[in-house]
């Protein structure tokens, strides 16, 4: 697979958006977005978006345009209205500032509506817990979970992450209330792959190995009830808390109709407010080494804490660059080509 360093991907994506008329900013955070996914082995939601993120611009559902808004402000809350504008650059703004905020009054969460697919949850609280704080992230989808009980699809699969700073990589939970994220069946789809049975059902309620079938149906969630109400309560933050949409009235990153409507919900919880910002990375590097240093199941080798693998990834991909798979790879250049680019 072609091979290229985190910088040259990230200047490749931003071109491609700039030279179509995307603002800048909208087009910056984006970039970083995508390539930071790449970075820390997220693939599903790195570069390969590109490509869904300009058709959608290009079919006029998607704004190229910086229209992005305070509505409503108190000193530990923002309401933000992305104003259609690419979900990425919607996200960090909101999270910057609740960062901002957070630094004198201790928290601020932002709700942010009328947005679109933001990426990888993940991205924006690694932001707080790079300024020593604890970061909190959420985004709703258009419905691909069935609630508990139920034979069709309701909920998104609803992404959430927390982060914490310690003295070593900070500890990162990203998880879907899914088995796996929506993107793992995108990215199978494309690259002409099955995926393992208990991923996905149909639309008849079967389990499937087939992507484009489990895109069509539903995807299963974790823990039966728990994974199902887990999808509720961030559609409660996301849609319902921002008087956005939610469920089965958002609509397809991939069906070329409206605009998404999606809301996020972003936070920042400032450690110097509770405890000595040392004191508590100082813990929770104790807590992790205490974690690691546990009898170990049959069959594992090492113990991991939430985002030590994708932290690890980082590292090599930043050392030694990203792999990028043969039909990603020519879709990018396909991209650039009206502008005169190459990758």
């Amino acid at each position: 697979m072609p091979k290229f360093s985190p910088s040259v991907l990230r200047q490749y994506c931003y071109d491609v958006m700039t030279a179509s008329g995307v603002d800048s900013v909208c087009a910056e955070a984006t970039a970083e977005m995508l390539v930071d996914a790449e970075v820390t082995g997220m693939s599903t939601h790195g570069v390969s978006r590109l490509s869904i993120y300009m058709e959608r611009i290009q079919a006029g559902i998607m704004s190229p345009n910086n229209n992005i808004r305070i509505v409503q402000e108190a000193p530990s809350a923002l309401t933000v209205d992305a104003g259609n504008s690419l979900g990425a650059a919607a996200a960090k703004f909101a999270m910057e500032r609740c960062i901002a905020k957070a630094k004198e009054t201790g928290c601020c969460f932002a709700s942010v509506h009328s947005s679109n697919h933001f990426g990888t949850a993940a991205y924006y609280t690694r932001l707080a817990a790079a300024q020593d704080m604890i970061g909190f992230a959420c985004t709703n989808l258009k419905g691909k979970i069935a609630p508990f009980g139920s034979a069709e699809p309701y909920m998104g699969t609803n992404p959430i992450s927390v982060a914490a700073p310690s003295d070593d990589l900070p500890v990162v939970l990203d998880m879907a209330p899914s088995v796996v994220a929506l993107g793992k069946l995108i990215l199978a789809q494309k690259l002409e792959k099955s995926i393992p049975e208990g991923w996905a059902l149909d639309k008849d309620g079967r389990p499937t190995t087939d992507p484009a079938a489990g895109r069509a149906g539903s995807l299963v969630p974790i823990g039966g009830a728990k994974g199902s109400g887990l999808a509720i309560m961030v559609d409660v933050l996301c849609g319902i808390l921002s008087g956005g949409p939610y469920g089965p009235h958002l609509h397809d990153l991939y069906v070329m109709d409206e605009p998404q409507g999606v809301s996020h919900f972003l936070g920042a919880i400032d450690i110097a407010h509770f405890i000595e910002p040392a004191a508590f990375k100082s813990a929770l590097s104790a807590m992790s080494r205490e974690i690691k240093a546990l009898k170990k199941a049959d069959g594992v080798e090492e113990i991991f804490l939430p985002g030590e693998r994708s932290g690890r990834k980082a590292e090599e991909n930043a050392a030694n660059g990203i792999e990028v798979p043969q039909p990603v790879y020519e879709e990018l250049l396909e991209l650039g080509k009206p502008y005169g680019l190459s990758l």
